[in-house]
């Protein structure tokens, strides 16, 4: 089959009439948006995606059951089979084998975000310089305040680790004597 180079497609050209001028095509941007990066990478969209996958395996799996039964109901030999069932049904625990690792995933995610809100201090803003240590009714901190909870946190490390080295030279002391 031969296909023939199509040409320009626009308003019929006339004798008489000028060329006219196609604007140039619209330039593909070099790199990739970042919304797309993130729908690749996206976990939720990946598991919508292999329970499709998911469904027409099922599908495939019940089939080449439903031959495999017919096939020795007919009282052929098992080398005379159609299909492959383990095959199939391999197929088939691999996709659930995906979509439980991408769950395990989203549980994760899910599990870091609300320890972040927990743990991280909230947004420091620097118009506020009071010496308080609760957030304001928007949830921001002021420099000060931020200063505060941070000393606070470094301290308290800091105390912790003074604890455990007293507790690793007692460890020590003891199995000296």
């Amino acid at each position: 089959m031969m296909s023939t180079p199509m040409g320009p497609i626009g308003p019929p050209m006339h004798p008489g009439m000028p060329p006219q001028q196609q604007p140039p095509p619209p330039t593909q941007p070099s790199h990739v948006p970042q919304q797309q990066i993130e729908l690749k990478y996206d976990n939720v969209n990946r598991v919508k995606t292999l329970i499709f996958s998911l469904k027409n395996s099922f599908a495939n799996v019940m089939k080449v059951a439903g031959a495999r039964v017919n096939h020795m109901a007919a009282g052929k030999t098992i080398e005379e089979a159609p299909s492959r069932f383990d095959k199939t049904l391999d197929d088939f625990f691999s996709i659930c084998n995906q979509i439980e690792l991408h769950l395990k995933a989203i549980q994760e995610c899910t599990m870091q975000l609300k320890d972040s809100v927990q743990y991280l201090p909230p947004h420091v803003t620097l118009g506020k310089q009071d010496a308080t240590i609760t957030p304001s009714q928007d949830g921001n901190l002021s420099y000060t305040q931020y200063t505060t909870t941070v000393k606070g946190q470094v301290n308290f490390t800091k105390s912790v680790q003074d604890i455990l080295a007293e507790g690793v030279r007692n460890v020590a002391k003891s199995e000296v004597n």
